[in-house]
């Protein structure tokens, strides 16, 4: 092999050794597109399940007890006091209406990955006319504010967070029976 055949083939692989690093680097960058596509969907369904399951229960542990429709919202729990009833709601599956979840933080392990996320959850009174607008006094509409985000594996840069809010409305319908 002379000269020019080597300088020839050092160039060849020089390319090669070019065309694979910039390939293997575009298929990294779409792992990575992948893996944060994943999360949001994953964070998405647990705070979906989260909601679901909050949607099921009461709205205030005095609407859990009574079957009286109430027609004023004093009797209601009060805002500073939003949160589980008592040492006996200690776990997710023990919760009986809607505000029992406010102030808590669950961990989830996501079905068939390694990764686990961590959800934190608040509850207030809203303003029935404007739901974004928390109130300080009892009314017949309250707001879950969810936060969702993957702890383990730890994230490489920026974590994806997902944040998603339900409204619960207490309303009754009175009918007369003839």
């Amino acid at each position: 092999m002379n000269t020019g055949q080597t300088i020839m083939t050092l160039g060849a692989f020089l390319l090669l050794t070019t065309v694979l690093l910039n390939f293997y680097s575009v298929l990294a960058d779409t792992g990575e597109t992948i893996a944060s596509g994943q999360d949001g969907i994953l964070a998405t369904t647990i705070s979906t399940s989260y909601i679901e399951l909050a949607q099921g229960l009461a709205f205030d542990e005095v609407t859990d007890t009574s079957d009286i429709a109430l027609a004023n919202p004093s009797v209601l729990t009060s805002p500073g006091a939003l949160g589980p009833e008592g040492s006996y709601e200690d776990s997710i599956q023990n919760f009986t209406d809607f505000d029992d979840f406010n102030g808590k933080t669950f961990e989830k392990d996501a079905s068939g990955t390694n990764r686990r996320y961590r959800t934190t959850f608040t509850v207030h009174y809203v303003n029935p006319m404007n739901i974004e607008n928390i109130s300080t006094t009892r009314t017949f509409v309250k707001r879950m504010d969810l936060t969702t985000w993957r702890i383990f594996p730890p994230v490489n840069g920026r974590t994806d967070t997902v944040r998603t809010s339900t409204v619960m409305g207490y309303f009754n319908f009175n009918q007369s029976i003839n």
